[in-house]
């Protein structure tokens, strides 16, 4: 797959897995079992108490729970909570799945209130609160400020639009092919075709006047395009990453003034007796302050006030009294219900609150299930934009009402939680789609709870069991989570390097706990792990095993060594139960002696150990070593004078993959190798003895006896040809990490193969793919998703750097992109050591330093200067200086990633690209920064005057005075600013985590089966598999999860593919929103989702609105790389082509003049890109008239084309007659009057000039185009008469309509 591809196409080339294909076997064989694709929904139809009746489609996997979930988030009964459904006279169980009922396709449910117990009242308020709310970002405590907030809405209404003025003249639409969605208008039919062709002389000749109006209002939209004022190789503000606006649009009405929870609670005994649940406190709009009661039945007003407890009944208690209305009007069964009596602007401000949110992506206001999957921004609001918006004293109610009063005092037993749903069944699909919610939902709410407990250790807020040991060894208990620094407090790594080595064990394993859920071994059990790294320090959080506090023999190591190998445990039980894991990982039995010289035979490492719990279950703890050694990194690496810093240096589990699948590759092809050669001489020798047999005289006898030969069978060859075939390839992961092992052993041997193979094929490969951009990572983040998909590990980075030459032009975005990526790791480790040097109360100091100093050397040279005076009382602080930290960065780049860094390269590399290194540094070390516009370089006041006017929204507008003393105030700010970063930028540190995720074995399975069915052109198949795939994404993680994006952004792929425009932009709309949420604002794939969905957008005709997604995606893009990315000249290319379909041609020739030149910067003139590029520029030229630039330009591209492939091949033919009738008709078409030129105009208008740039590869054949240069050339010659072309001369389309 090429470069630009990938730009446009988010599907990754992963080959389609050995599960993949046997899913699709299965449904092509009609195995689909409880996952049948062909299974009809049910309709049903909700009846609720207050007459409304709610239509929900459910398939019969959905449970009870699911369908009440439903009817609570429906407008029409959002008031209720507390209920049951009933069916046929039947209350209904929550668990039941709809299959175990006897439904028809369509079947009535009946909705009851249900009486309230204490924990549904609170769940009821806490409800209503976060609907009045509307929370839509995730808490600020785990996952950091503005966690998972969306601009969406901001992009597709810039101005609060319901709608949007799509592609000029809507009246046109069907003479222009790239503005016409071909699956909606061929629905149409050739009735609305007649219909306008007989209308069309009246349409001529009395056009209202209403109309040219909406055209002229129309053209001047389009003339205001979103790439009006765009400058080529300018990168944008820092504002495209604003959530302010948003967060403005996100707030709801206000409601009510307060609702709280009553001090008169807790309830007194003796009420709750008669029913008293919960006591809470209403002030309304109107000022009028209620007292309510939750009871059994519901909520009522009670007669207390802030002074007096009266718990009866206010219509009871002043029944009779004037203005007091009858008993009823004071109760209802639902909260909302009585506050829609006691407050009619409750009523009315609850109605446009419903209405807000009904017209926003659903996706968009979705609440996040965990905080911890919310994405995390690197820029936030300042603290101007960050207080509260109103007075809320039930914010810190909060926690009571979501778990109650005992709160405090009940501890989950996390363990005992994990491993019952282990052990939950899984025989059909809607039991593991089950099992698989339950477990994501654990994994979830455990990592949250870990990350608040890790923040707790470092910020000394828990108190540590072993208080009189050093720091390093200190261990932590909380709610049953255990927590332990990532320290070699007690030198269990002395020999492997100490806190360095013990640092990366904790990250392999939670590696090694993450691949043995993915295998998911019947009867072995891990941990809930979870690795924190937070302010400097990393922290390790484990759900605890049972009993292993007592030390009994029952908890004793029965597998493995917890002494390094002085005693060996080899448990034949768990030796059995290690065998799939070991078949899975390719390890293989090795023997190893403890110190008394026995030897024990085991499949994993010897420093994983295996032990019984109190409860009877078996579990696997420190799986850090579940690859094989990187033993040809380990000899010539880490020893000598700089070795690295450790010596756990390991495989990844990708690369043993790779290497075990390329071995069994290899050796099939050399067994089908021999094998042919071995029938080849079988042949041989069969055919001598024949002939030799045919020189022998044979008798009549002899000849009648001799047997007929026997036709071959033909299913017997394919049968037995692999029947022999062996193959057989192991790994010791103990080979080489303690002692040199001899390359006799097949383990070891093979350990070091698969070394060598990363050393020698990986590595290149991966640097080639990045030099010729075959590979096009746009961030550090992907970079390193990219090199982890191939098995390769960041401490090769520099030999990467290496292999990346210098000296060509066309590598520079990739290689600084590499290097930087060096530089951030590094930093991160210099921030590291410097947080635990200071106080945490200098830590927004200290970042701010070294990112002045690393980013801003030219803003401020000597940033340690500008400290404050507690800050200069640590030397490390005070004498940090831009040229030490440069020495500091040089010497770890070349210690962990064996790089030579020349400084002053890096500075002409950091030099207009600052940006870039600090978003990858605030990232690594989790800072958020405050959103403004950071100057690299002290900019002029005018500079600053523009960009306050624009951060006010005053700019080009007559200022009033606050106005102006605004802008002031923010000009003399940022003109006195000292340094690049201030400590009062530095917002907030947020937790990074690395969580062992479990995966939806048969969801991956299903999307998968989708994806290579799609490939093998089976699209009705593929789009049904990825629709599953996407539902059981949904059901297992959620909306707001990066799987489920993934899945909308393949499944829109495939209605794009269909036709299905429409269709695609809806599925890609929640794509985006999803990515923006789950993964960040600027990640990557939110880039890539954003340039897919303007691509849909302007198929489907919104041209305007395709326009302006496609700004804010190239806005980011050269944010987070640099407007040199050789990618962007595919998004030119299609820029130019929506800009065509509006008919802009004067603007859409920029952007095609704009791809010549990037692809001619990278590549070189000889390339078919730039050629392909060029013919497309050509023809843009002819439309603007320009017919001389358009002849130099199909020059060159017609000279590549028969140079390269000769004048006989299509695109040589193609670009010669473009070029014969562009040269023929150059002098005359200079003649031409203006008005012909316009007519010329009109004609091409209704031509394909250009089409969106879908894949930017070469194509493989031509495609014939739509341009009509005959009725073009008309015009050029000025009359019917003049020269005209040979007949067959009519152009063809480009080459590569869809490069």
């Amino acid at each position: 797959m090429s470069t630009a591809e990938k730009t446009l196409l988010p599907i990754t080339d992963e080959p389609p897995t050995l599960e993949a294909t046997a899913a699709v076997e299965k449904l092509e064989d009609g195995e689909t079992g409880d996952a049948s694709i062909e299974e009809q929904p049910f309709r049903l139809m909700i009846k609720a108490p207050n007459g409304a009746e709610v239509p929900v489609i459910a398939t019969s996997q959905e449970t009870v729970q699911d369908i009440k979930q439903v009817v609570s988030e429906t407008a029409e009964t959002v008031e209720y909570s507390c209920f049951y459904l009933e069916y046929q006279g039947q209350r209904l169980d929550d668990s039941t799945e709809l299959s175990e009922l006897d439904l028809e396709p369509e079947s009535q449910f009946e909705l009851f209130e249900d009486e309230y117990t204490e924990r549904e009242a609170r769940l009821h308020v806490t409800r209503l609160r976060d609907l009045l709310l509307g929370t839509v970002t995730a808490s600020a405590d785990v996952a950091g400020l503005d966690a998972g907030a969306p601009i969406f809405d901001t992009i597709k209404h810039p101005d609060g639009l319901e709608s949007d003025t799509v592609a000029i003249a809507r009246s046109d639409a069907d003479d222009t092919p790239s503005s016409a969605t071909k699956g909606e208008k061929a629905k149409k039919g050739d009735k609305a075709k007649k219909g306008k062709r007989s209308d069309k002389k009246t349409s001529e000749n009395e056009q209202p006047a209403e109309a040219d109006d909406e055209a002229e209002k129309m053209r001047a939209a389009a003339a205001n395009h979103a790439f009006k004022d765009f400058v080529f190789d300018e990168v944008p503000a820092f504002s495209v990453l604003s959530t302010e606006r948003a967060m403005q649009r996100l707030r709801l009405p206000l409601c009510v003034r307060q609702l709280t929870v009553s001090g008169w609670n807790p309830v007194p005994r003796y009420r709750q007796l008669q029913g008293d649940l919960l006591y809470l406190q209403v002030t309304t709009l109107e000022n009028q302050s209620y007292q309510l009661t939750c009871s059994r039945l519901g909520f009522y007003v009670n007669s207390s006030s802030l002074s007096r407890f009266n718990p009866c009944a206010y219509g009871e208690t002043h029944a009779g009294q004037a203005g007091v209305r009858s008993a009823d009007f004071y109760a209802a069964h639902s909260l909302v219900t009585l506050l829609k009596r006691l407050s009619p602007k409750f009523a009315q401000a609850f109605d446009e609150l419903q209405a807000e949110m009904a017209r926003r992506e659903p996706v968009e206001i979705l609440p996040f299930v965990s905080s911890e999957q919310a994405a995390t921004p690197w820029l936030v609001r300042g603290a101007e934009n960050r207080g509260p918006a109103s007075y809320d004293a039930g914010r810190v109610q909060d926690v009571y009402l979501r778990l109650g009063a005992q709160a405090g005092d009940s501890m989950r037993d996390w363990n005992e939680e994990l491993q019952s749903i282990r052990e939950m069944p899984r025989g059909n699909l809607s039991e593991r789609v089950l099992r698989d919610r339950q477990l994501h939902k654990w994994h979830s709410e455990f990592a949250e709870a870990a990350i608040r407990g890790a923040q707790a250790v470092v910020e000394g807020e828990m108190p540590a069991l072993n208080p009189s040991d050093a720091a390093e060894q200190h261990m932590y208990l909380r709610d049953n989570i255990f927590y332990s620094k990532g320290f070699d407090g007690r030198e269990t790594f002395a020999e492997l390097g100490g806190d360095a080595a013990a640092h990366v064990a904790t990250g392999k394993d939670v590696t090694g706990v993450r691949l043995l859920n993915q295998l998911d071994v019947e009867g072995l059990n891990t941990l809930g792990s979870v690795v924190v790294d937070y302010r400097g320090v990393r922290v390790v959080a484990q759900s605890v095993v049972p009993g292993i506090f007592r030390n009994q023999e029952t908890t004793q190591i029965v597998y493995g060594s917890i002494d390094s190998g002085a005693t060996v445990g080899s448990d034949p039980e768990f030796h059995k139960l290690m065998e799939p894991v070991a078949k899975a990982l390719h390890f293989g039995e090795h023997t190893v002696q403890d110190a008394s010289g026995a030897s024990h035979t085991l499949y994993s490492s010897v420093d994983v150990k295996g032990l019984t719990g109190t409860d009877g279950r078996k579990y696997l703890l420190d799986l850090y070593r579940m690859t094989p050694v990187d033993v040809e990194f380990l000899e010539s690496e880490c020893t000598g004078d700089k070795p690295y810093p450790h010596k756990l240096v390991l495989l990844r589990p990708e690369l043993v993959d790779i290497f075990w699948e390329n071995s069994v590759r290899k050796a099939v092809q050399e067994y089908a190798a021999e094998k042919v050669k071995k029938s080849g001489e079988t042949k041989a020798e069969e055919s001598k003895a024949d002939e030799s047999k045919a020189d022998e005289p044979k008798s009549e006898e002899t000849k009648s006896e001799e047997p007929k030969p026997e036709e071959p069978k033909s299913d017997e060859a394919p049968k037995d040809a692999m029947a022999d075939f062996e193959f057989t390839l192991d790994f010791s992961p103990d080979a080489f990490a303690t002692t040199t092992e001899s390359n006799e052993d097949p383990l070891a041997a093979a350990v070091r193969s698969a070394s060598q193979f990363l050393k020698n094929i990986s590595v290149p490969g991966l640097a080639r793919d990045l030099a010729s951009y075959t590979t096009s990572p746009l961030s550090g983040d992907a970079l390193v998703t990219a090199m982890h998909q191939r098995g390769i590990n960041m401490r090769y980075l520099g030999r990467i750097a290496d292999l990346l030459p210098a000296d060509v032009k066309s590598v520079t975005n990739v290689r600084r992109l590499v290097i930087f990526e060096m530089v951030a790791r590094a930093t991160k480790h210099i921030i590291r050591g410097l947080f635990r040097s200071v106080p945490t109360y200098l830590h927004a100091e200290t970042f701010a330093l070294v990112a002045s100093a690393l980013v801003g050397a030219r803003y401020c040279a000597t940033p340690a200067e500008h400290l404050s005076a507690a800050a200069r009382a640590y030397p490390v602080l005070a004498e940090l200086t831009v040229q030490s930290l440069g020495a500091e960065i040089q010497q770890q780049v070349a210690q962990r990633f064996r790089y030579d860094l020349d400084l002053d390269v890096l500075s002409e590399l950091v030099r207009d690209n600052e940006r870039i290194l600090l978003r990858e540094v605030c990232m690594k070390v989790g800072a958020q920064l405050a959103l403004q516009q950071y100057h690299f370089v002290r900019p002029d006041e005018r500079t600053v005057y523009a960009e306050a006017s624009a951060a006010l929204g005053v700019s080009g507008a007559k200022l009033t005075k606050p106005a102006r003393r605004a802008v002031r105030e923010r000009v003399d700010a940022e003109m006195a600013r000292a340094t690049t970063v201030t400590v009062s930028d530095v917002m907030n540190f947020v937790a990074v985590a690395k969580v062992s995720v479990q995966s939806a074995s048969f969801a991956d399975e299903a999307f998968e089966a989708g994806r290579m069915s799609l490939e093998q052109g089976q699209k009705e198949l593929g789009l049904e598999l990825l629709l599953e795939s996407l539902a059981l994404h949904e059901q297992t993680f959620g909306f707001l999860h990066p799987e489920s994006a993934r899945c909308y952004a393949v499944v829109s792929l495939a209605h794009y593919d269909a036709g299905e425009a429409a269709l695609a932009a809806e599925f890609m709309t929640k794509a985006v929103v999803i990515s923006e949420r789950t993964v960040g604002l600027d990640n990557p794939l939110t880039i890539h989702n954003y340039l897919n969905l303007s691509l849909y957008e302007h198929a489907r005709g919104n041209t305007l609105l395709a326009l302006r997604l496609m700004r804010h995606a190239m806005d980011l893009w050269r944010v987070v790389n640099s407007p040199d990315h050789p990618d962007l000249a595919t998004a030119h290319n299609n820029i130019g082509v929506m800009l065509q379909a509006l008919h802009l041609y004067d603007d859409a020739l920029r952007f095609f003049d704009a791809c010549v030149t990037a692809r001619e910067r990278l590549l070189g003139p000889e390339h078919v890109l730039v050629a392909n590029a060029q013919h497309t520029l050509a023809k843009a030229m002819a439309i603007t008239g320009d017919f001389a630039g358009a002849v130099q330009a199909e020059r060159l591209a017609h000279k590549f084309f028969s140079s390269r492939f000769g004048d006989d091949d299509a695109r040589s033919k193609e670009t010669a007659e473009w070029l014969a009738e562009l040269t023929f008709n150059a002098v005359r078409t200079a003649k031409l009057t203006k008005s012909a030129q316009e007519k010329i105009r009109d004609i091409a208008s209704s031509a394909s000039l250009a089409h969106v740039d879908t894949e930017g590869k070469e194509p493989s054949a031509p495609v014939k185009g739509s341009l009509p240069i005959d009725d073009l050339l008309k015009f050029i010659t000025g009359s019917s008469s003049g020269p005209k072309p040979k007949p067959g001369r009519r152009a063809r389309g480009p080459k590569g309509s869809r490069r």
